[in-house]
């Protein structure tokens, strides 16, 4: 189980650092440009929003397994230890509950957010079909899922993190 969340806890952060290359070079394409040529591409400030919303996507995974994500440790630290490792299982199993409610409702149901999103619908500048920016939602919190369970499969076997 530990090569597996390893090598999940790569391909995150792998896709995570792709996405983040990816959007510094279409602002850097933007910037440069709009200050040394005539005219500027129309494609790169969307193309930085879409890939901003992936790095966001798969490197908040990579945050989870590595427990850097954003809490609130003041009142946790103040609880005797068994305490506090009861109290980050009860937080990781919410936060598993509630992406697992939201994955299911992006892509279950009539108002599934892909059953709602039209085939013909595309973005302005670059033409690539709305779904696929859309699935970024669905990506997001099935992997979440996959890392909350992992991380409560670390919480359980005493696992360092990173």
């Amino acid at each position: 189980m530990d090569k597996i969340i390893k090598i999940y806890k790569e391909i995150m952060t792998g896709i995570g650092i792709v996405g983040l290359v990816g959007f510094i070079a279409s602002v850097l394409i933007q910037v440069v440009s709009r200050t040394f040529l005539p005219t500027a591409p129309n494609w790169t400030e969307e193309a930085a929003r879409f890939l901003f919303i992936y790095m966001v996507s798969f490197a908040g995974n990579a945050a989870v397994l590595n427990n850097e994500y954003v809490n609130v440790e003041m009142l946790v630290e103040k609880l005797p230890k068994s305490l506090q490792k009861m109290l980050n299982l009860a937080i990781a199993a919410v936060l598993c509950v509630f992406a697992g409610f939201i994955f299911i409702k992006c892509v279950m149901g009539p108002k599934g957010l892909l059953a709602v999103t039209p085939p013909a619908m595309v973005s302005t500048a670059l033409t690539i079909p709305m779904r696929y920016i859309y699935a970024a939602e669905v990506v997001l919190f099935g992997c979440y899922v996959i890392s909350f369970i992992m991380r409560i499969y670390m919480m359980l076997t005493e696992k360092k993190e990173g």
